[in-house]
């Protein structure tokens, strides 16, 4: 008898500032997951969206479009060089995930997470899919929702005890809100809060350049009261990341040291070829990497993660500062997670089937309860 494969289903592409990376994504993990074991199809939730005010009149053709049946144009902003082909591909064979997921056609048994940004990693998604009874990869609800928005992810990783930057949380370019920007002092590090891949992100060198920077960054919040931007001091330093697989055993893998180009590693440092270089293992002394990893685990285990996540950190002399916490990393197969997994033995289609396999596991056992 020929035993059944088991049906992945890839939710990629969304409505984030992040839709073309995960469309790159969503076309590696397909063509990598052991196909004696899995069946493969590619979901894109935009055609969940429609109604949704926060998304644009584009996205929401684009929805249109993916639930008839049509094809979805890509892409509307800037790509990743090097991966256009893989966009392309994905794109044309995007399935609305309200067709599978509403019960209509052959059901899925399991998706495999690579939206990124909001709506993909901020626990929405997973919130629907708790709600349908739909096991997937990766974070829960609570978990996602804390990694996510970088002002609660340093309160929970300070109260455990790790290092976080110093910093302020402006909503607007206000007199006064800029005057608490200031106070941060220079040169400061602006970000969004609730975004991912470093968009809308920027340093800050000169006092004249933080309004400019806060309305850039306030662009990628969700409009209304709830946008916010965080201003931390800029912490001199190397970078280095660390990915921590696993459900009840959580393992760190070894550390990546980046080297960018660029100011910082923004989003054409994070997928442009040539941009950066990332050197797997680090090239750092042992102790630092040991205690780099257990920053990492204790990271992780403080936010409630599962499955996977990867913690930026900057090292500077006695300090390890953690940067922020990604609970969807990249999943290109050159991305850092899977990078660190080939350094430890561990390549790209085993590491998906792993992944797979930690979330039927967790399904198997809410159902035993």
């Amino acid at each position: 008898m020929v035993k059944k494969r088991i049906r992945v289903g890839v939710l990629t592409g969304g409505a984030s500032a992040e839709r073309d990376i995960s469309l790159a994504a969503g076309a590696q993990i397909a063509s990598s997951l052991p196909k004696d074991r899995f069946e493969v199809v590619l979901l894109d939730p935009l055609a969940f969206m429609l109604r949704n005010p926060a998304i644009t009149e584009q996205q929401r053709e684009q929805g249109r479009r993916l639930a008839a049946g049509g094809a979805v144009l890509e892409p509307t902003h800037q790509l990743p060089r090097g991966l256009e082909s893989q966009i392309e591909s994905a794109s044309r064979a995007l399935v609305p995930a309200t067709r599978v997921m509403a019960g209509d056609g052959e059901p899925i048994d399991v998706v495999l997470l690579a939206v990124f940004g909001t709506w993909g990693e901020d626990g929405r998604i997973q919130g629907l899919l708790d709600t349908l009874g739909v096991p997937y990869t990766g974070s829960g609800v609570l978990a996602s929702a804390l990694a996510m928005d970088k002002v609660m992810a340093k309160a929970v990783l300070a109260a455990n005890g790790l290092d976080v930057p110093r910093g302020a949380t402006v909503r607007s370019t206000s007199p006064h809100d800029l005057e608490r920007a200031r106070a941060v002092g220079l040169p400061a590090f602006v970000k969004p809060v609730a975004n991912g891949s470093s968009v809308g992100a920027s340093i800050v060198e000169r006092a004249d350049q933080l309004e400019t920077a806060i309305a850039n960054a306030l662009r990628y919040e969700p409009p209304g009261p709830n946008a916010r931007v965080l201003v931390e001091e800029r912490v001199p330093g190397r970078e280095l990341t660390v990915a921590v697989i696993g459900n009840d055993e959580p393992q760190a893998l070894p550390v990546i040291e980046i080297k960018t180009k660029r100011a910082f590693f923004d989003y054409s440092a994070k997928y442009d070829a040539g941009e950066s270089e990332e050197i797997c293992p680090a090239e750092i002394p042992a102790e630092v990497a040991t205690r780099a990893q257990d920053l990492a685990r204790r990271a992780h285990e403080a936010l409630g993660c599962r499955g996977m996540s990867r913690t930026d950190f900057i090292w500077s002399g006695d300090r390890m500062v953690v940067l922020e916490v990604n609970t969807i990393p990249g999943m290109t197969q050159n991305s850092l997670l899977p990078k660190a997994a080939r350094a430890a033995g561990i390549d790209f289609g085993d590491l998906l089937a792993r992944f797979v396999d930690w979330a039927l596991e967790d399904a198997s056992r809410k159902r035993a309860r």
